[in-house]
Parts: C-alpha cells; structure tokens; sequence
C-alpha cells in the first residue's frame, strides 16, 4: 500500500472540542496519535468509545488516502501455493486484511481476475443442521452455494465501495508488500483499492456502457462526460481505463469522441478482456448486457500528473523495457503517491522471455518500489506514449491507427502530488 497524510492534520485547532487545560491537550494529542498508527477497522471500533474518541476517529479518516493492492492466493506462482475456492478461507483472508492492513476507506475496488478463477468462484463449505437426538447422522442435509467473486468480496467492503470486477486469460496483481506477478495460468485475484481523494485531487468515475449504447456523431462534450461514469461538465477527463469484451463495439466510438474534445491532453489504456463486472452498489431492476466497462480521471493539472509508456513488439530486453519505462521517473516527487496499470498482450507472457516469469513488472517494480500495480493481459491493447511534457497532438482520424495495438505492453502511471 501507499499512504499519504495531509500536512494539515498537524495545523489542527483542537480548542473548540477540547478544554485549554495543557494535561487535557496533551492527552487529545497523545490519542490522536496513536489513531494515526491504528487499521481503519480499529479507528471504527475506538469511534463507539466516546464523543472526543469518535471526533478523532472522524478526523483520523478524513486525512488517510491510501491506496492499496493484494493478492489472493497471496503468493500465487509458488510451486507450494494451492488457492482455495472454499468461501471460508477467502473470507478468513480478507477479513485477517480489512483488521489488519486496511488504512483507508476505499471507494472503489478494481478487481481482476484470471478466467479459471473467475469461472469457479468460492463455493461456501458444505455444512449440515446441528446433530439431535431425534437426527439420524445419514439424513443431515448438505448445502453448498456458489458465490462469484463479487458476490464474495462486497460482503466485506463498505456499502459505499463500489467494484469493477475484470476477467482475462492473464492479470498482473501486487500484494501489499509491492511484490508483482504476472498469472498466466493460476487461479488468483489481483484488487487494487482506491480511497476517496480531495476531487481538485484526484476524481474517480467508474462507467459501464450497454451493448445497445449508441454513440452519436454529434455527441456533445457535455453528453460524453455523462455518458462515461457523470463526470462533472466543469471538469476534464484526464485519463480514461477502458476494458473491452467486444471488438465490434459501439462503446469504441467514445475514444474517437474522447480524442475530439480532447486531442493532446488525455491519456487513453484499455484492452480486450472476457469477462466484466460492474455494481456500483445500486438496485438495479433488469438485466443490461455490456460490451465494455471502465474508469474516468480527474484532477488539477498541478497535483495530478499522468504518463503513459507503449511497449512495441520489437522491446524485448530487460534493458529496452528499463529506458521506456525511465520516461515515466519524471511524474513522481517527493510527498506524493502513485498507483500503476499495465495491459499487456497475452503473447507477451513468459513465453515471449524465453520461459522468464514477471519480466516486465519486474523492471517496473525496480523504478517504481512502492507503487501499486494492477492490470490484465488481454486480446489486444489500447494505448499511446503520453508523457506530459512531450507535444502530442492525436486525431480523430488517427484513433484506430495510433491507439489499437497488438503483441505489445502499456504503462500508466498516475501520481498524486498532495
């Protein structure tokens, strides 16, 4: 994970809720700092204590933006791991990481996953009616349900957290101790949990477009941002995440209106997956299909710094990968915080290192150690070098040449500056 505290909480005017007494201050400033050093689930649990404990708890959370990454089964390539589909030990894990690891409440859960995984789900442990007297052991009922991956996060995320739940042949997930995989074969789940920012920060729109969409010529820049997850009229789209299941999808159509409304200043990723997932925590009353699903950016052009690196089919050294992804060393700084997405193609795995596994996310991981990264192989990838000080300028005609890509990789590295 990465956490950022805002300068702020030290400037605090604690006097309107405690007394001036010097004991009492320093007893106010003593707890507040043991919050700081407390799990999000923690800060909960000592907001029930009293009225001056819950003002703290409420202050403790509104400065944590966090973001985090893990991965289930927590170290998927070893020989020796055996990723469980029984609901309880998926439970047991995330409920061990929400207590213990969880700094931040998050917003938004970006979830991958490979496709065997996904299409097993968990499955709750078969269990049988308390045993009676009156029972005979061979008529106990057994009961089995199935739960599908978000059906077996959300029960443990806050009613708030919305998810966006992605299936490929491949995925890249991080743990929280910023150790990178690229599965290709193995049941496992990568999440990336997002926090809620200041919006002149960072503002985070999920979408998800249904296959009848229709995406007018005469489409108006106020149309698309609400089209695209209801971005604000007033505020520009500075990255679009974009996770395709159909190839011939009107949903395509966005990008070429996204590139109209903005020509040099947008930085567009995606890639062409099995399966998506979207709830955003709402009742919905029929069943809409999707072609494809994903996620809007926001932010101050000064606080928030995007770059995008395309990794071609002709980089195939560890040292070529090194010099692209250097491009991207300029967007971090000090006091700022960072999260990464990587599309790949699914040729470009470990059979295209000679038989070496993480080759890519690793050389990622070496300049980038504590950033999270998450993301997919796919069936085909989206993607450009956007870097923000380099003159761009791409055009609607140039969409499907310059963006769709095959056999190669994309990096976007999203920074923080708070």
């Amino acid at each position: 994970m990465e956490e950022c505290v805002a300068d702020e909480e030290d400037k605090v005017d604690c006097s309107t809720s405690t007394p001036s007494t010097d004991f009492l201050t320093s007893v106010y400033d003593v707890t507040r700092g043991i919050f700081r050093h407390l799990p999000i689930r923690s800060v909960d649990s000592c907001s029930l204590v009293c009225q001056s404990w819950a003002e703290i708890s409420r202050f403790t959370k509104s400065h944590r933006h966090t973001i985090h990454t893990l991965t289930y089964p927590p170290d998927p390539l070893s020989s020796t791991t055996i990723c469980s589909n029984l609901l309880h030990d998926f439970d047991q894990f995330i409920i061990s990481y929400i207590n213990n690891s969880l700094w931040s409440i998050p917003t938004l859960a970006l979830v991958v996953s490979t496709n065997i995984l996904a299409s097993k789900g968990f499955y709750s442990s078969p269990h049988s009616p308390p045993p009676s007297k009156y029972t005979e052991t061979s008529n106990l009922t057994r009961i089995t349900e199935r739960f599908d991956i978000s059906q077996a996060l959300l029960r443990h995320l806050n009613k708030s957290c919305k998810m966006l739940t992605i299936a490929a042949d491949g995925i890249i997930a991080s743990t929280e101790n910023h150790q990178s995989n690229e599965i290709e074969s193995d049941d496992a789940i990568g999440i990336l949990f997002l926090p809620h920012f200041p919006p002149n920060v960072l503002g985070v729109y999920p979408f998800e477009i249904p296959s009848n969409a229709q995406i007018a010529s005469d489409m108006s820049r106020t149309e698309l941002h609400r089209f695209l997850g209801s971005v604000p009229d007033d505020v520009s789209i500075r990255c679009v995440i974009f996770f395709f299941v159909q190839r011939q999808s009107y949903a395509v159509g966005c990008i070429k209106k996204l590139l109209e409304y903005y020509p040099s200043e947008i930085a567009i990723i995606g890639g062409f997956v099995d399966k998506i997932s979207y709830d955003d925590r709402q009742i919905h009353p029929t069943r809409t299909s999707y072609d494809a699903c994903g996620i809007v950016i926001t932010g101050d052009k000064k606080r928030l710094h995007i770059g995008e690196i395309l990794l071609e089919n002709h980089i195939r050294t560890r040292e070529q990968i090194r010099d692209k992804l250097m491009k991207l060393k300029d967007l971090e700084c000090d006091h700022s915080i960072s999260f990464a997405i990587q599309i790949s193609c699914i040729a470009r795995g470990s059979n295209y290192y000679n038989d070496e596994q993480n080759v890519e996310c690793s050389e990622f991981r070496k300049l980038f150690p504590n950033t999270p990264l998450i993301g997919v192989f796919g069936n085909g990838e989206l993607g450009h070098d956007y870097l923000p000080n380099a003159k761009q300028i791409i055009t609607k005609q140039q969409a499907g040449k310059n963006l769709f890509r095959g056999y190669s990789s994309v990096f976007t590295l999203i920074s923080l500056h708070l």
